[in-house]
């Protein structure tokens, strides 16, 4: 649940604290690299997220060779995009949403210092928009932005694509995801050539096993393919500046690639990870649940990673579902990885979105998972500048027919002192022995620190929470190293146990939601 990219460790940006993002921005050969894919039925009898396993095993290939002679720093990948086609593609956003989230992301990867973003995206339909989009962060943010699609490295999802292309595509999705391709239903399409992109549904291609030869074919195209994108990666990391002469390391020595797993903290009860099919009967169950994680990606002082937040939500959601019985319907969406993190965002490393793109994909998202079939939806938040956000969308959203949408949160109390349980709300003692548990090789424990924004007995009426008179802060206002609370309290056995109870109450949470009427 770590892995928010599917990236060498040494080039994640999740992983990296926030003063670790100016060595990362000036490195030789240094370029910020966002992965964007889709949701989709592709005619290739796969799970929904084919496309995610296919361009993050390139780029994490292709990031691991590079890494001799430039520096990437790989981004979450962004799953939400334009889905044209209710039947066939599934967690969309509108191209007008799309494009502000492009632009909100690539802003604060300027921020970071980084003066170069390549965008790798699969999904057929997301060429175009994608385009005018990375056009617009250069025109307005003056960053220099490269563009690589999937099919630009001979393997293509578009339903238009050579037989044998698709094929070999179809072949190392089913190989990296260790799954069988199942047979598809025929699908028509209509009056594409005079409509662009209106093939509603792929032509199906053949299911079951697949035959050495293909897989054989497509291993050879994979490593063709991961090469070319690491020569392609370089040429964008060094256009318009000198290149190290052949021979002479672009940087100091770094750690060998390691083989990085796939993302799939929920197994079968991610959404994504399931078939088309699988995909529409998961939510007919009676009792299926729905839960979105909502996280974020901002500083978190100089001792945790900036990608505390989206790894905890994910981290605790998975323990909790590992504690459910098997036949219980409860399912996880896409998570929201990004968030409305606007009070860090002058801090290196924090990615924000505005209020309305923020508002908007969360909302898009409930909507798609209600006309799904889902009644019972749970946003599960894990950023507290979300909260407000959420607790308006859901009000907003209580008019679906039959919905039941509300906030998955744990009732679970860790044992904190007073001042800590007040105001250690940002990379303090809870997070700080949350990330111990999860990830302790991501805490640098040497660097932690103790501060609170308040004290409860100081004779105050104005605080920044909880008060009579409260502060529309910005972190800067209240913490000087942009922690809130005492990191130095953290121990990996709190974290264990804090987690294994919030575990608990969120599993239980979800076990009443499934078994109501």
């Amino acid at each position: 649940m770590t892995w928010l990219a599917r990236a060498h460790p040494d080039c994640c940006w999740a992983h990296l604290t926030t003063n670790e993002f100016p060595a990362a921005a000036t490195r030789p050969g240094a370029i910020a690299v966002l992965p964007v894919c889709g949701h989709a039925d592709h005619g290739m009898g796969l799970p929904v997220n084919a496309e995610e396993a296919v361009l993050t095993d390139l780029l994490a290939a292709a990031c691991g060779e590079a890494l001799a002679s430039c520096a990437p720093c790989i981004l979450p990948p962004l799953r939400f995009g334009p889905s044209p086609h209710p039947e066939s593609t599934w967690f969309g956003l509108d191209a007008v949403d799309g494009r502000d989230l492009v632009l909100e992301v690539a802003r604060g990867v300027r921020f970071a210092g980084f003066q170069k973003l390549l965008i790798f995206s699969s999904s057929p339909w997301h060429r175009e928009w994608l385009d005018a989009a990375a056009r617009d962060a250069r025109v307005e943010l003056g960053i220099v932005v490269y563009r690589v699609h999937l099919a630009s490295l001979g393997l293509d999802f578009h339903p238009a694509a050579a037989l044998a292309v698709r094929q070999e595509t179809q072949a190392l999705a089913a190989t990296l995801l260790g799954v069988v391709p199942v047979p598809s239903a025929p699908q028509l399409s209509s009056d594409e050539h005079f409509r662009p992109g209106n093939w509603r549904q792929a032509p199906p291609l053949p299911g079951g096993p697949l035959q050495e030869a293909r897989t054989q074919s497509a291993s050879l195209t994979q490593r063709q393919a991961a090469a070319r994108l690491g020569r392609v990666l370089e040429e964008a990391a060094w256009h318009g500046r000198t290149r190290p002469a052949a021979g002479a390391p672009a940087a100091p020595a770094r750690p060998a690639p390691t083989l990085v797993p796939l993302w799939r903290p929920f197994g079968d009860r991610y959404l994504g990870a399931l078939t088309p099919e699988a995909l529409r009967a998961a939510a007919r169950r009676p009792g299926a649940v729905a839960i979105l994680p909502t996280g974020a990606i901002e500083q978190h002082g100089p001792h945790l990673p900036v990608g505390v937040d989206a790894m905890i939500g994910q981290g605790l959601l998975a323990r909790a579902l590992a504690l459910l019985a098997d036949g219980i319907p409860a399912y996880v969406a896409p998570p929201v990885t990004i968030g409305k993190s606007n009070e860090h965002a002058d801090w290196t490393g924090t990615l924000t979105l505005t209020y309305r793109t923020f508002a908007r994909l969360v909302r898009t998202q409930i909507e798609q998972l209600h006309q799904l079939g889902f009644r019972r939806i749970a946003l599960f938040n894990t950023h507290g500048g979300n909260s407000a956000v959420l607790v308006a969308l859901i009000r907003e959203l209580q008019q679906l027919p039959g919905l039941r949408l509300g906030m998955l949160q744990s009732t679970y109390k860790p044992a904190q002192n007073a001042q800590e349980a007040a105001y250690g709300f940002h990379a303090g003692e809870w997070e700080t022995s949350i990330m111990l548990a999860l990830a302790p090789g991501l805490v640098r424990r040497s660097l932690a620190v103790s501060h609170h924004p308040a004290d409860i007995h100081a004779p105050c009426e104005l605080r920044p929470e909880g008060a009579v008179l409260n502060l529309a802060w910005s972190t800067r206002d209240l913490a000087p190293d942009g922690v809130m609370g005492d990191a130095t309290a953290a121990t990996m056995e709190k974290g264990e146990l804090w987690a294994e109870g919030a575990a608990k109450s969120l599993a239980e949470i979800v076990r009443q939601l499934a078994a109501e009427a």
